[in-house]
């Protein structure tokens, strides 16, 4: 009898193992963390990787934690449904480029910052805002605001507001603009030459 009722717990636990992805287990500030510890190591070492080597090192971890194919369907709106499978594709790869690229561009060097979580709260529609801050070793800072929704049973990153800008305001409002005025061939090409003009005087 003893046999049978650790057998049953043991399958329970199994089960309940099973049922639950390990990622909901998560708090949405662990995406959050992740992205700041990556951001200092590319920070600490700067130099020494070069552009290319704080993209290829940030590479993975915003692909990751970033939502990106939505983030880049809800800059263009209603335009979106108007495209191919293959404008979608490229402009998705094209804002994943240009993302990754603008934060090699911004966190290019290490002067004692460092990043602290300083809570979360909910959001209506299930999803969740984390604060975080980095902070300079004179005691000013920046505080992003972290918009996150869950997705394939993770906590994932769909706006970051910057001292209040909100990044997914000013895209959807400058992207939308472009689509209507001179469409999408312009824009992928706009996006294109902003990611050049990045990459040049970041390398030189």
């Amino acid at each position: 009898m003893k046999r049978v009722l650790i057998g049953a717990i043991v399958m329970i636990l199994v089960g309940i193992t099973l049922v639950i992805p390990p990622a909901l287990a998560e708090q949405p500030s662990s995406a959050v963390e992740r992205l700041n510890n990556t951001l200092l190591s590319v920070m600490k070492k700067a130099e020494e990787l070069g552009f290319e080597g704080r993209y290829q090192r940030l590479l993975p971890v915003i692909t990751q934690e970033f939502d990106l194919p939505f983030i880049a369907r809800y800059t263009l709106g209603s335009s979106w449904d108007e495209l191919s499978d293959e404008q979608h594709h490229q402009f998705i790869e094209t804002f994943r480029e240009l993302s990754v690229v603008d934060y090699a561009r911004h966190f290019d060097g290490y002067g004692g910052e460092h990043f602290t979580i300083e809570g979360q709260s909910p959001l209506p529609r299930s999803g969740m805002r984390v604060r975080s801050k980095l902070i300079d070793p004179d005691g000013s800072s920046v505080v992003f605001d972290y918009l996150l929704h869950q997705t394939d049973s993770q906590w994932r990153i769909v706006n970051v507001i910057a001292d209040g800008v909100s990044d997914l305001a000013v895209k959807r409002a400058e992207y939308r603009h472009i689509m209507k005025t001179e469409g999408f061939s312009s824009l992928l090409n706009k996006l294109k030459q902003k990611i050049a003009l990045y990459r040049g005087p970041a390398d030189a």
